[in-house]
Parts: C-alpha cells; sequence; structure tokens
C-alpha cells in the first residue's frame, strides 16, 4: 500500500483507538507514524542487502520501539501504537505480505496476493483516502493543520513518503516506488496540505526564535 492508504488507515484506527480509552493526539504525529514502517526504503540507499516489509514491519519491531513511549506517556501512545501497527497488519498485510515476527522468523506472512499496484488495491487506497478527507473536513481537523504549530514540521517526513513515489512515475523497480496513475491527484493534494502546514509551522519556529532573541538582548 501506498502513502494514501497508510495515512487513512493510521487516521481511522489512531482516532479510534484514542475515541475506546478517551485520549486525544496530535494529527501530524499520527500521520508520521502510520508511514514510518516504510523508512526501509531510504535505508535501503545504504543498505541494498535490507529487505522492503522486513524488520521494520515486524510487529516485534514495532512494539519494542514503542515501549518507551508507552513507559513515559502510557495511554496517549496508544493512537500511535495503533497507527504503526495499522501499516503493517492491515495496509501491507493484504497487498504483499510483511515479515511478521522478525526477529524470530524470516519468512514473509500475508493473506491473499493482491499487488499494490492492482486496480482493487488502488481503489481501495482511494475510497479510504476519501473517507478520511470527509471525516477530517468534519471534525475539523484538516483545517487545523493549516494552523500554526510546531508540530507541523514533523510532517516533512510524511512529505517524503508521498513525494518518493511521485517522482518515480512509470519507472520500473523496488515495490511501491512507482505511483499509480489514480493515486496523483490524492498524492498532490496531501503535498499541497503539508508543505502549506509546514510552512506555517516554521513562521511560529521564526517568530518564537526572533522573540526569544529580542528578550535576551533586553
Amino acid at each position: 500500500m501506498f502513502a494514501i492508504g497508510h495515512f487513512a488507515l493510521g487516521y481511522l484506527t489512531g482516532k479510534g483507538s484514542s475515541k475506546l480509552i478517551k485520549t486525544k493526539f496530535n494529527l501530524p504525529l499520527l500521520l508520521v507514524a502510520s508511514v514510518i514502517p516504510d523508512v526501509d526504503l531510504l535505508l535501503q540507499l545504504q543498505f541494498p542487502y535490507l529487505m522492503h516489509r522486513g524488520p521494520t514491519h515486524s510487529i516485534l519491531t514495532l512494539t519494542v520501539l514503542m515501549i518507551p513511549f508507552f513507559i513515559i506517556y502510557r495511554k496517549k501512545a496508544v493512537p500511535y501504537y495503533a497507527a504503526l501497527l495499522s501499516h503493517s497488519l492491515i495496509g501491507d498485510f493484504f497487498t504483499g505480505g510483511i515479515m511478521l515476527f522478525w526477529p524470530l522468523s524470516r519468512d514473509f506472512f500475508s493473506c491473499g496476493n493482491l499487488d499494490v499496484t492492482s486496480l482493487p488495491s488502488v481503489i481501495a487506497e482511494i475510497v479510504l483516502f476519501a473517507l478520511t478527507l470527509v471525516l477530517m473536513f468534519k471534525t475539523k481537523e484538516l483545517q487545523s493543520l493549516l494552523k500554526p504549530s510546531k508540530n507541523n514540521r514533523v510532517l516533512f517526513v510524511a512529505f517524503v513518503a508521498v513525494l518518493g513515489p511521485l517522482l518515480r512515475i512509470g519507472r520500473n523497480g523496488v515495490q511501491e516506488s512507482s505511483l499509480p496513475i489514480l493515486l496523483i491527484v490524492p498524492s498532490l493534494f496531501w503535498l499541497c496540505i503539508f508543505a502549506c502546514s509546514m510552512l506555517v509551522g516554521l513562521s511560529v519556529w521564526r517568530k518564537a526564535k526572533n522573540d526569544g532573541t529580542v528578550k535576551r538582548a533586553a
């Protein structure tokens, strides 16, 4: 699954879990958490032997990664854990499979052999995108991304997750590296939202920095 679908699944599972345990979540961080497992695509540039959907997609790896956050933030970390797991257990488990129990096992587990670039898979991502967009707009969470916040800067990770496949349209290579044509519009939408959000966040950071400089000078 591409970032478009992962954003939607991360948002839906994160939001759902936050309601169940009655805690709030930070939307930029939730969206970033939903694509963190795909960091292996970047790591492959330095470590070609590293398999995509391998160690970084293991539920054991993701759980260990989250332990410090559970210790510090307790139940507030649950929505982000749900977003992480949605990437592997839903998004990629049904579209090619993952190394589910690495390092205990190097076997790939999957439910079906649906290719990420197949029409059913792409349509599913578009439906998830539309559903998420409606919910975000209705709850005004989408609009919150365009409000001043220092947390907006973390969306750089989400921005790269969308931009990478978009730049490789029509090319062959690593799985999930070439974006299907039908996902271009959703990808451009998120790129615009993330870019605007980061610019707003940057203005907040600069203002805070300038205010701090003025206070020290006084």
